[in-house]
């Protein structure tokens, strides 16, 4: 697969996790994509705890679609405050998506940093 390993990992979290809510087929075949590149990465890298790693990002991938939800919905379009509580809450999930992202390439020494400037998730 010709993606680093914290993209892999992050992919195949929001695979899955489209696999099992929206249950279309491309997203069921996109999961078993990423579960290939998965499969991969424990080979190329038996030493690291996929498991790990995997329950981490998807928990993160969760409660952000959780948070998105709602505005996704228009649930809170009549509550900017309560939209604004969520889009901080949601920048603080993906502050840490981005940091284990960056922790796993570092740990495999594969891909790039990921480095925002003047971005909330930094």
């Amino acid at each position: 697969m010709e993606r680093d390993a914290g993209d892999i990992i992050d992919r195949w979290a929001i695979a899955k996790l489209k696999a099992e809510r929206i249950g279309a087929d491309e997203s069921r075949n996109e999961y078993s994509w990423f579960c290939e590149g998965i499969k991969e990465l424990e080979i190329k890298y038996p030493q690291i705890d996929w498991n790990s790693y995997k329950q981490e990002i998807l928990s993160i991938h969760g409660r952000i679609w959780n948070l998105e939800s709602g505005i996704r919905q228009g649930i809170f379009d009549d509550n900017l405050m309560e939209v604004g509580r969520l889009a901080i809450q949601i920048r603080d999930w993906n502050k840490k998506r981005v940091a284990l992202k960056n922790k796993i390439n570092a740990t495999t020494g594969e891909g790039f940093q990921d480095i925002k400037k003047d971005h909330g998730s930094e």
